[in-house]
């Protein structure tokens, strides 16, 4: 007769295979929530929508395309709220399981959000290829061909991120979840409304960023023939001075954006850790916010 014992799980291995599933269990709960999935088909349609139209505003077709995003970063965060509502209260010291490794377990659980943006930049990619690019400018500075860049893409992946941190960052600190809700949409509703960062003052500032940037590129008797021929240009009607303005669009402006976008999603996620490794994470996301906002300013002409 032979006895047969269960290998004993080491020291070292267990506290990965309880986060494993730890994150198996989270992620189940977060792909089961219908908001995130309800919000990505209006996001799709509403990027689905947008197309260049004779007479537009100078650009609108290409500045309509991100704040599209809006609604699936919404129930991004939301899906990523609810878990950190309901584990809000630190375990207790001698748990078998710490509270960092709990959080770092939820987190985990949201990547699988974070994919699917990269999904849907793809997707947008495409999209914009296959209607022959978007409209810049007004004649003689004018392109129909317009594509967003990788970084402005890219963008999106960097958003997905904010919106699990933003959405894990008011779950944990907010004590009734009645009030996270409204006030997650009310705050993508604001950093949607892409022309109240489109002057080069505010635009590092913004959080879903449009470009192309309105720069002063001459006064009203300017001759517009007299400017770079590669400048974009806007003038009369749309303007409000009757002047001319640049239609920037910079990829370094917004591979800069990008870092102040992660730097943002890092001192977020220090509000929604536990006190220990808190401090690290809000010294990184200083530095890299910062060095965003600095970097995007010395890409502005």
């Amino acid at each position: 007769m032979s006895a047969t014992t269960a290998r004993p799980v080491t020291t070292a291995s267990a506290p990965a295979t309880v986060t494993r599933a730890l994150v198996a269990a989270e992620t189940r709960r977060m792909l089961r929530n219908p908001v995130p999935w309800g919000c990505l088909a209006l996001s799709v349609w509403a990027m689905w929508t947008v197309r260049p139209e004779p007479g537009e505003w100078p650009g609108s077709s290409y500045e309509g395309i991100m704040p599209a995003v809006a609604p699936f970063l919404f129930g991004i965060s939301v899906a990523a709220a609810l878990p950190f509502h309901r584990a809000r209260h630190d375990v207790a010291p001698a748990a078998p399981v710490s509270e960092a490794r709990r959080t770092l377990a939820r987190l985990l659980a949201a990547l699988p959000f974070v994919v699917v943006a990269a999904a849907y930049a793809v997707l947008v990619a495409w999209r914009e290829r296959e209607i022959g690019g978007l409209w810049i400018g007004m004649e003689p500075g004018r392109t129909t061909e317009a594509l967003h860049t990788t970084a402005e893409l890219a963008q999106i992946v960097a958003l997905a991120l904010v919106a699990v941190a933003l959405g894990a960052a008011l779950g944990r600190r907010t004590s009734r979840l009645v009030a996270v809700v409204p006030a997650l949409f009310v705050l993508w509703f604001v950093v949607s409304v892409y022309w109240l960062f489109g002057q080069a003052a505010v635009t590092p500032f913004s959080v879903i960023q449009v470009q192309p940037v309105h720069l002063p590129a001459g006064t009203p008797s300017t001759d517009p023939l007299s400017l770079p021929s590669d400048w974009l240009l806007v003038g009369a009607p749309h303007t409000t001075d009757g002047g001319w303005q640049r239609q920037l669009v910079s990829e370094a402006l917004a591979w800069w954006h990008n870092m102040w976008l992660l730097g943002l999603a890092a001192l977020l996620l220090g509000v929604a850790w536990p006190r220990s490794g808190r401090r690290a994470l809000l010294a990184v996301g200083t530095v890299l916010a910062v060095a965003g906002i600095v970097g995007q300013h010395v890409v502005i002409p």
